[in-house]
């Protein structure tokens, strides 16, 4: 049975910028939405939505705002989102929600070569680490009424692209190239992201039930990358060389400097772009939502015509 009645926790960010248009774009969806009440300025409201203000660590208001749900849409970001979805998992679990997906938009985590990465005893603090949280929903969702999917998009593609996250830097024409850039990886533009979760939404309870679905719309690499821009800008594109190593130096000194988001960044860096296999999702290009995408993926070109703004 498709789930219809939707809780979505977070009303803006990369991801709800763009999910939250597609779901209110379908009349099959009841959107309800929560912000959090201590938030400055929070939308007092969203039209076709319902708006509730939160406050995650009140359990029993928590049961009560997704009482009725068919499941609960997890956008949340930053250093709180992992505390904060073991939270409302706990609350579907007393509210009988049906399933649950956790904000955990990023490559595999749970990839061997993710798990390396992120949660090394030796250099990363467990109860921040992606791969221990991970797996720590995935066991509690295991019992009970309340399930959980995960989305896997890998590398958010269309940012990487207008040089959001580093490496790229198209408008300097610059690129940094790991481990000489000609490993395979696959990314999501959000748009394409977005249809996507809303084709799972559609699809047989049962087909995602307690798994990680993996989605792609483009697999490349970083120096295909940099031919394009030279191909689209028509300009030479710089490339300097990083290895994997070099960054695996810099991750483990921001860890020795407590600053836990730079070295998980770091760590993504290194397992979406060194052809490790976590952030390069194969499967994920074969995802259709059992023929309710409603999209259809892009080319690498039209991507970076669009990430550098050169579609006329």
């Amino acid at each position: 049975m498709p789930f219809t009645n939707l809780i979505i926790a977070g009303s803006s960010g990369l991801i709800a910028n763009h999910l939250i248009p597609a779901l209110l774009r379908n009349p099959t969806f009841t959107i309800t939405i929560l912000t959090r009440a201590n938030t400055t300025n929070p939308p007092s409201s969203i039209p076709g939505a319902k708006v509730i203000p939160i406050n995650y660590n009140d359990h029993s208001s928590l049961v009560k705002a997704i009482t009725g749900a068919d499941a609960i849409i997890s956008l949340l970001s930053g250093t709180s989102s992992k505390d904060i979805d073991l939270k409302l998992l706990l609350a579907a679990q007393e509210a009988r929600v049906r399933r649950i997906f956790p904000s955990e938009y990023t490559l595999d985590v749970l990839h061997p070569d993710a798990v390396s990465l992120l949660s090394d005893p030796k250099h990363w603090p467990q109860p921040a680490s992606a791969v221990v949280t991970a797996r720590t929903f995935a066991a509690l969702a295991q019992d009970g009424p309340t399930s959980y999917t995960t989305i896997v998009p890998s590398a958010f593609i269309d940012g990487w692209l207008r040089g959001d996250f580093g490496l790229f830097d198209p408008k300097n024409r610059g690129v940094t190239l790991i481990d000489g850039g000609e490993e395979y990886f696959t990314g999501c533009s959000m748009g394409f992201l977005a249809e996507a979760i809303v084709a799972v939404l559609k699809m047989d309870e049962e087909r995602t039930r307690n798994r990680r679905v993996c989605v792609a719309e483009v697999r490349t690499t970083m120096g295909e990358i940099a031919r394009m821009y030279e191909d689209v800008m028509g300009e030479e594109v710089e490339r300097v060389g990083v290895s994997s190593g070099e960054l695996v130096e810099r991750r483990d000194e921001l860890l020795k400097m407590g600053d836990l988001v730079g070295a998980a960044f770091v760590g993504v860096q290194i397992g979406a772009f060194n052809g490790g296999g976590a952030g390069d999702l194969k499967d994920g290009m074969e995802f259709d939502g059992d023929g309710g995408l409603s999209v259809q993926r892009r080319s690498l070109r039209e991507l970076v015509v669009e990430a550098v703004g050169m579609g006329g």
